[in-house]
C-alpha cells in the first residue's frame, strides 16, 4: 500500500477530494487545505466539511508539519501555490495547463483571455524548475467561446478528478513511467495581481469579452474605472467595429438598447451588466462618459 497526504485548494481541490472519496480513501493520510482571500469563494468551508463527513484528517497549510511528509509514500499538489518543503521525488504537481504550453500562473484564466481551443490538466514530477518535471499524464477537453471562467473550472474539474484516479492507480500498480517534457513547445503565464482585474481598452473587443469572462466569479471581476469610481463589468459582448476617424478606446461610442457600447483598440464592446465593487447594479445614462 502507499500512503499519500493531498495539498488541495478552490473547486478543483474540492472535486479530487469528492472523487477519491467515492474510489478509495484508504491511502489517504491527510488532507491539508489552505484559505485564498483573492476569490469570493475558496471552497475551504466545503472541503473540511466533506473531511468532517468522511472522517478523513485534515490541517490548515499554516498549521502543518511537513515533517510528517517523511511518513508517506506521495504527496499530491492541486491547485496549490506554494512551496512545499520536503522530497520533491515524491511531490506529483496537477497543474493547471495542458504542459509545456501556460508553466507558471493563472493558466487557465491566461488560457481563456487569449482564446485557447483546448483546456487541461497536467500532472508532473515536480523539480527545481518552473513547472518543468517530467509529465506523468494529462487530460484535456475542447471549449467554445463565449466562456465564463466558472464553467470552466467545472469542466477542467471533471479532468482533475479523472487524472487523480489514474494517478492513484498508476502508484497502486507501479506502472509510472514520466516523460520530459518538450523544451520547443514551452511558454509561460506571469502572475496576476490587482492591476490585471483591470481592462486595457487598448486591446480589442474580443479579448476585453474574454477576459472579462475569465476574470468573474469565484475571481472578483473584471474592473475598469467610471467618474473616478472602480465598478465592475460583468456581462458584455464583442460587436462589430465601425470606421472611427479618431478612436479613442475606453469612451462611449453610442447606446444599443439602452446598453452602452465602448470604443476599444479594436472593434466595439457592448456592456450588458455593471456591478459596484458592493455588488449592486449600476446602469451607465450618460452619453459623454468615458471608461479608463
Amino acid at each position: 500500500m502507499n500512503s499519500f497526504v493531498l495539498f488541495i485548494m478552490g473547486k478543483k481541490g474540492l472535486s479530487c477530494l469528492e472523487a477519491l472519496i467515492s474510489f478509495s480513501k484508504n491511502d489517504l493520510k491527510k488532507i491539508v487545505y489552505a484559505r485564498d482571500k483573492n476569490v469570493e469563494n475558496d471552497y475551504s468551508s466545503e472541503i473540511t466539511s466533506l473531511c468532517d463527513k468522511n472522517n478523513i484528517s485534515y490541517t490548515n497549510k499554516k498549521d502543518f508539519n511537513y515533517d510528517e511528509l517523511n511518513e508517506v509514500d506521495y504527496f499530491i499538489a492541486i491547485s496549490w501555490r506554494w512551496m512545499i518543503n520536503n522530497d520533491l521525488n515524491k511531490l506529483i504537481v496537477l497543474h493547471d495547463s495542458i504542459l509545456p504550453k501556460y508553466r507558471g500562473f493563472n493558466p487557465l484564466v491566461s488560457a481563456l483571455i487569449n482564446g485557447e481551443n483546448e483546456i487541461g490538466v497536467t500532472a508532473i514530477f515536480a523539480n527545481k524548475e518552473f513547472d518543468c518535471g517530467d509529465i506523468i499524464d494529462y487530460k484535456k477537453i475542447n471549449i467554445n467561446y463565449p466562456i465564463k471562467i466558472e464553467e470552466a473550472i467545472n469542466k477542467i474539474s471533471i479532468c482533475y478528478q479523472e487524472l487523480l484516479i489514474e494517478i492513484i492507480k498508476k502508484i497502486q500498480n507501479k506502472t509510472i513511467q514520466p516523460i520530459k517534457q518538450n523544451e520547443e513547445n514551452a511558454s509561460y503565464s506571469l502572475w496576476r495581481d490587482e492591476e490585471d482585474y483591470f481592462i486595457d481598452w487598448e486591446l480589442d473587443s474580443k479579448t476585453i469579452e474574454r477576459t472579462i469572462n475569465a476574470l468573474g466569479f469565484p475571481y472578483t471581476g473584471a474592473k475598469t474605472t467610471m467618474d473616478n469610481q472602480t465598478i465592475i463589468i460583468t456581462e458584455a459582448e464583442a460587436i462589430e467595429d465601425v470606421k472611427i476617424i479618431n478612436r479613442t478606446p475606453g469612451k462611449i461610442m453610442f447606446f444599443e438598447q439602452e446598453l452602452p457600447v465602448i470604443v476599444c483598440g479594436k472593434g466595439l464592446l457592448k456592456i450588458k451588466e455593471i456591478k459596484s465593487l458592493q455588488n449592486k447594479t449600476l446602469k451607465i445614462s450618460k452619453f459623454r462618459t468615458r471608461l479608463k
